[in-house]
């Protein structure tokens, strides 16, 4: 321990304390890449994360406008899941996804982070086990922790980066409680199959026989709407009863400051009533009344209706494929989310990371701290003008990569 931190012992939770001293992959990356302090510096170009470079939706701004203004008494009162929101996600739901839900099991929170939260902490507990699939989101395994499970990682397959339903097979033991599935895949692209989802499935069904309790399966959807060349993205809650189906809309908006989401139950799921009271008392109370602002439920038809103009960003992820392609770089194609995924020039993904700012000022999120090494990832969320700037350096970036590479023998 650190002396700054010698002072945690006595105002914060051993168990608690020990999370926040571990560092994750994420953690010892952005503590040793001090260069990443410099990305929002004038004339830097930040493809890291996701968010917009561009202003808001057309729409957006006039919708929480609109809904601004307080109709009667109470307008800004305590708010729950209001009925007429879980009617508007319902049937949204239903025509972006085909998926049948009711209101009654669809409970809104502030983003789905907070969703995923919910369902961790009624889920597992001290020495549980959550599987997640690697590449992970880069808060998965802080977030089990923080309940006392152990997160078990299972690297998706490396050449098509779908599940490896073998090795998750394997990996279910007496003390597994739940699956993290990530579809689309951050930061992979990767929308899993029909098939991929009822293998999963039985696999599930019969580990749950084999144990006598159920493992569920949370189902992280923040990118579900965000899908390329018209493929169809499937929810494993379609195939799988014990399964929470978890959204946020801000990807949706490229507005990730605005925050509301849900958890959805599938009408397969067993024990709803139950689960129903089990969720609103967590977020009433455990979670500290965690539901979306007034103001976002209000607004949520307004914004429903929004376009996020789905043939724009696609044209920018061709042009980004096809432009890096052609300088020699391999990169993925990703089938949706706003991130490409691109192999280093070095095996040393950070190294080249750190290249790209300090010599070029462009910023991309390397591989390791991702858990999938010799990588980077970039943003689709850049405007146009910036990913005019950047391609010429990216090509700069990789020939003196290949020099050095040369001239060192490495």
């Amino acid at each position: 321990m650190n002396q700054e931190n010698a002072f945690l012992p006595h105002v914060i939770a051993p168990k608690l304390l020990k999370i926040i001293e571990s560092q994750t992959p994420i953690g010892k990356f952005y503590k040793k890449a001090t260069y990443m302090s410099l990305k929002n510096e004038p004339g830097s170009l930040d493809f890291t994360i996701g968010d917009s470079h561009e202003m808001p939706l057309h729409g957006f701004v006039e919708a929480l406008q609109k809904n601004a203004i307080p109709q009667k008494i109470g307008w800004y009162g305590y708010k729950v899941s209001l009925p007429e929101t879980k009617k508007i996600v319902s049937e949204a739901l239903k025509k972006h996804r085909g998926i049948s839900i009711v209101p009654d099991d669809i409970f809104m929170t502030n983003g789905t982070i907070v969703g995923l939260a919910i369902c961790l902490k009624m889920l597992a507990e001290e020495d549980d086990e959550v599987i997640l699939n690697l590449p992970p989101w880069f808060g998965y395994r802080k977030m089990i922790q923080s309940v006392g499970a152990n997160p078990i990682g299972i690297p998706v397959k490396p050449q098509t980066f779908d599940l490896d339903l073998e090795k998750i097979a394997d990996s279910i033991t007496e003390k597994t409680r739940a699956i993290l599935i990530n579809s689309p895949h951050n930061p992979t692209g990767k929308i899993f199959s029909a098939s991929t989802f009822e293998k999963l499935a039985n696999i599930l069904t019969e580990a749950s026989k084999r144990y006598g309790k159920p493992i569920y399966l949370i189902s992280d959807e923040t990118f579900s709407r965000i899908i390329f060349d018209n493929q169809e993205c499937l929810s494993p809650t379609q195939f799988y009863p014990y399964s929470f189906l978890v959204y946020g809309y801000s990807k949706t908006w490229m507005a990730p400051g605005q925050r509301i989401g849900y958890i959805a139950l599938p009408e397969t799921m067993p024990n709803r009533p139950e689960i129903r009271s089990l969720i609103g008392q967590l977020q009433g109370l455990y979670f500290g009344w965690c539901f979306p602002s007034a103001l976002m439920q209000y607004a949520l038809e307004d914004l429903e209706k929004l376009d996020l103009n789905l043939d724009k960003l696609q044209a920018k992820r061709d042009r980004m494929v096809t432009e890096l392609q052609n300088m020699g770089y391999e990169v993925n194609i990703p089938q949706g989310t706003f991130f490409l995924l691109v192999k280093s020039p070095w095996e040393d993904d950070g190294a080249f990371a750190e290249l790209l700012a300090t010599n070029y000022q462009v910023f991309v999120f390397p591989g390791t701290p991702q858990e999938i090494p010799g990588y980077f990832r970039l943003s689709l969320t850049a405007n146009d003008e910036m990913i005019t700037q950047a391609l010429p350096k990216f090509k700069a970036a990789r020939e003196e990569a290949l020099k050095i590479e040369s001239k060192t023998g490495s």
